[in-house]
């Protein structure tokens, strides 16, 4: 087990920066997953920690020794590719069993090494088994015995689960969580998809654009986000945003939403006359018998969750540079959605009042797209 340290670690194919001022730092045995749209560099950041990707510029230590110029084989780490990479031709036993053989290990070191991982991963009975004899799952699984079997300081994972149905991927995520903990090794796993991050993660790195816009933990990112990218990035559906100016009501800060006045948390006291951004989540928002009233555009029913849409009214319509949020593309920009828990009947076309509940109110600056206040 290591701590694990970027310090300014830089990254450039000729005259494109891919990764620009990466600093963090992994405590020893802690689950560090990287998250964020196709081509933020989060990959890269995985290939330069593991020795596949030279730096252009910083320092990566593993276990508090300077490991950037070293190659991979010298760093002391183990790697589970989206690929499996098993070869087809050897059993689940040999698969497993082949780096410590490669090391020049023992036969009966190595068979008692594999012996305790399968039983670790329940892969005991198919010790005997070619890879094409497995599932999805059982092959994901033999891909991670062939790292725990090396007793590593450090597991860097590169989207493991992406080639797995969504049932097995639920399933898979809860497995490798478990065996982390059992571990206890420090572990650096890289997604797209933010409900891995969030339901894996003991701290999330959530970048753009080659730089981290967030670290923290999954409660950090979606109750307190740094940014409108984070804020629309982490949550499923992610956040609502629309625009308004702050006002001074008789019971503090208040802004338009369609022909209705909503109140704003007590900060927005010091930006009255302001444009703003705000947020809310759409399990935050609230069916209620009186406040905005919007007309629903679709009603997306998931048993007894739905997602209700509508479209934000006409002055609340947000100007906002599309690159300043995640890559939702599937979504309107001036689409709001309502994530509701309950047996009522919804359909398109129906009104419906709304409440914003104050304290779940975001405010962003529209000039930064940072956090206001």
């Amino acid at each position: 087990m290591a701590t694990v340290q970027f310090d300014q670690i830089k990254k450039s194919y000729g005259a494109v920066e891919a990764i620009r001022d990466f600093n963090l730092d992994i405590a020893d045995g802690e689950f560090c997953v990287f998250v964020g749209p196709s081509g933020c560099g989060k990959s890269t950041a995985l290939k330069m920690l593991a020795g596949l990707e030279a730096t252009t510029g910083g320092t990566i230590s593993i276990g508090g020794r300077d490991v950037t110029e070293l190659g991979p084989g010298k760093r002391d780490i183990a790697m589970v590719f989206q690929n499996y990479a098993l070869y087809p031709h050897m059993s689940v036993r040999k698969n497993i069993g082949f780096g410590l053989k490669m090391q020049g290990m023992a036969a009966r070191d190595i068979n008692t090494r594999v012996e305790e991982a399968a039983r670790v991963l329940e892969l005991t009975p198919y010790l005997d088994r070619k890879p094409r004899a497995l599932s999805g799952g059982q092959r994901q699984r033999v891909a991670l015995g062939r790292a725990i079997v090396r007793e590593p300081k450090a597991f860097l994972m590169d989207e493991p689960l992406s080639n797995l149905d969504a049932k097995l991927r639920v399933q898979t995520r809860s497995e490798i969580v478990k065996l982390q903990k059992r571990l206890g090794v420090t572990t650096i796993y890289v997604t797209h998809d933010q409900t891995e991050a969030l339901t894996m993660a003991d701290k999330i790195v959530v970048m753009k654009g080659g730089e981290i816009q967030q670290v923290g933990s999954a409660e950090d990112l979606f109750h307190t986000p740094n940014n409108i990218f984070v804020a629309g990035f982490i949550g499923s559906p992610g956040m609502n945003f629309f625009h308004g100016t702050v006002a001074t009501g008789a019971d503090g800060p208040v802004t338009r939403f369609g022909e209705t006045k909503i109140a704003l948390p007590a900060k927005c006291a010091a930006m009255a006359g302001r444009d703003m951004i705000f947020g809310i989540r759409p399990e935050h928002l609230r069916v209620a018998e009186s406040g905005p009233s919007v007309g629903l555009t679709l009603v997306e029913n998931l048993g007894t969750e739905k997602i209700l849409h509508f479209h934000t009214p006409g002055q609340n319509m947000l100007e906002l540079d599309r690159t300043a949020l995640a890559n939702d593309e599937e979504r309107d920009a001036q689409s709001m959605l309502i994530r509701v828990i309950d047996d009522r009947r919804y359909r398109d076309g129906e009104t419906l009042n709304l409440s914003f509940p104050v304290d779940k109110i975001h405010v962003f600056d529209p000039d930064t797209n940072e956090v206001a206040g």
